[in-house]
């Protein structure tokens, strides 16, 4: 099997690459996976590279795409993005552009993507809530329609870009009396709207995430994504998108090489550490942990761009095996590195910038984000390998 790209891929590649050495700078680069929107200078940078059309390759003509594109460009503009910590643009594209052109109607196609495919407007992801996190399927948010309007009574949890999004794209319950898989629906809401109330949360990572309280909050029924009661399975569309669109293996691959790269340069007791048979055992076992990430990342972008096809199952083991790398890559590099690698941010003299308890704490975040390594298993035992629900 050929892995390597084309000469217009390649050639589309080395363009990324030399518009994020020009546009790069420290307030833009984000230190975590999937840099947000959050700041103007973070929304001008990628404006700049959808006025270079580079956001509406492969998207219909109709609603402001380029139409026919290379398959793998946009995997390509956001493996780039990756590798520099860039801002991405995976939420926005990959998760609601995708999932309103299969299911939205036509008027919600023409009022949202071009603006997305400009970068004119940012999203939240409102799914989860204090009872219904891994369980998603046990949201309980309701949503009564009144004449023209649903409006909108509970709580989300953990919605990490509220508190900049224009829109949330939101999963309420629309049928209490139906079984909790069903009775779901999907609509988009305005932030803000009267009745809604955004309660920040600051993570162990540092980061912001929210809580956003919905006391009568009104929503035009026509912001409801496609049938009522259907929510479900529109849910699980975007969340498929969102294991694979909105990430990348690229900062595994990154994280890999830097300590490599330590290892090589790094002296113990005045030997070389790369010497050390231990450490060149570990060393090995990332390897192969790393490059299998890289292959499945690579099949699931592949599957992605065949015609109406959405990759459940090849997205579910990519971010499976992600939360698996990341915690590996860590628990082995603190080993190696022994007490160094807890030096945190210490005036520049920390091994590798003092990133790597930061990275410690992230791979906790990746075993749950996207529903998690755990949920991602579930899905491949029951609807890859055909396994009875337990």
């Amino acid at each position: 099997m050929d892995f390597r790209f084309s000469e217009e891929e390649e050639a589309f590649r080395k363009e990324v690459r030399e518009f994020i050495e020009a546009n790069m700078t420290d307030t833009i680069r984000s230190k975590w996976l999937g840099g947000l929107l959050d700041t103007p200078e973070r929304q001008e940078f990628v404006t700049k590279m959808s006025k270079r059309g580079w956001l509406s390759m492969g998207f219909p003509k109709e609603y402001g795409g380029t139409g026919e594109s290379m398959p793998l460009a946009q995997y390509i503009l956001n493996d780039e993005l990756h590798k520099a910590q860039a801002p991405i643009v995976g939420k926005n594209l990959g998760v609601v552009v995708n999932t309103l052109l299969h299911n939205g109607s036509e008027k919600l196609k023409q009022e949202f993507i071009p603006r997305i495919l400009k970068n004119e407007i940012q999203w939240a992801l409102a799914y989860t809530e204090p009872e219904a996190g891994s369980d998603l399927a046990n949201m309980q948010m309701k949503a009564e329609l009144d004449g023209d309007e649903y409006v909108l009574n509970g709580q989300k949890r953990f919605i990490t870009s509220a508190h900049f999004a224009d829109y949330m794209w939101t999963g309420v319950r629309t049928d209490p009396d139906a079984p909790k898989h069903k009775g779901i629906s999907l609509l988009i809401i305005d932030v803000p709207t009267p009745g809604m109330t955004l309660s920040p949360m600051n993570t162990v990572i540092g980061e912001q995430t929210n809580d956003v309280f919905f006391d009568d909050v009104r929503v035009p029924k026509e912001r409801l994504v496609g049938e009522l009661n259907e929510g479900w399975r529109y849910i699980t569309e975007a969340l498929t998108y969102e294991r694979f669109a909105m990430t990348s293996f690229a900062p595994t691959i990154r994280k890999f090489n830097r300590l490599v790269q330590w290892v090589k340069d790094t002296e113990l007791n005045g030997k070389p550490l790369r010497d050390d048979p231990v450490v060149r055992r570990k060393i090995a076992k990332l390897a192969m942990v790393v490059e299998a990430g890289r292959m499945l990342d690579l099949r699931c972008v592949c599957e992605a761009v065949r015609p109406d096809y959405v990759p459940a199952n090849e997205a579910a083991m990519n971010k499976m095996w992600g939360g698996i790398a990341e915690t590996v890559l860590t628990d082995e590099a603190l080993d190696i590195m022994g007490p160094y690698g807890y030096l945190w941010h210490n005036g520049g003299h920390a091994p590798m910038d003092g990133d790597m308890v930061d990275d410690y704490l992230w791979a906790g975040h990746q075993r749950v984000a996207a529903a998690g390594v755990d949920i991602s298993k579930n899905i491949i035992a029951r609807r890859y390998l055909g396994l009875p629900a337990s």
